[in-house]
């Protein structure tokens, strides 16, 4: 059984509403707590406990030279994506941190990227019932063509928050 946390239960009181309104509304909110995030207009498509899907238009604010999706606007929709599936399911005393990112480009873009993070119920439950820990997400990266262009491995960690002061008070 999943337990719930406030990101949980927040993404659930959504659930009732129409997606294209549940979709706008988890992104105004989201873009809001992570600046970086709105900026990019990341857009949350889905939101549960095992699987997260997140989109992003090509446009200007994040293109590389040559028009297409920028190097580092695709790693923040991968890291965007694991981080929020991750999210959804360390109890609410703990925090999530991003500890390892290998992206490999393995093409140019073409077109709005999307971001599939998925978690195994084994991955959730040891997320759901350990202070502290730390899983390897998968997610996979696709362009308008249905190709991967990146390759990424997302190694997330959760602490407590009073192990996260402690560790900046030192």
């Amino acid at each position: 059984m999943t337990k719930s946390n406030r990101l949980s239960k927040l993404v659930k009181a959504t659930a009732r509403l129409p997606q294209g309104i549940r979709t706008a509304l988890l992104s105004k909110t989201f873009g809001r707590i992570v600046p970086m995030v709105g900026s990019a207009r990341i857009r949350y498509e889905q939101v549960s406990h095992d699987q997260v899907i997140v989109s992003m238009a090509n446009h200007k604010a994040i293109q590389n030279h040559i028009g297409q999706v920028h190097a580092c606007a695709m790693a923040l929709l991968a890291e965007t994506a694991t981080g929020f599936v991750t999210a959804m399911n360390v109890p609410d005393s703990a925090i999530v941190l991003i500890k390892s990112i290998k992206i490999d480009y393995k093409r140019p873009t073409k077109g709005a990227m999307r971001a599939v993070a998925t978690l195994t119920p084994e991955q959730q439950q040891l997320m759901q019932n350990r202070e502290k820990g730390e899983t390897l997400v998968q997610v996979s990266v696709t362009d308008e063509s249905g190709e991967e262009p990146i390759q990424c491995e997302m190694l997330w960690a959760w602490i407590t928050k009073s192990q996260l002061s402690n560790k900046t008070k030192a």
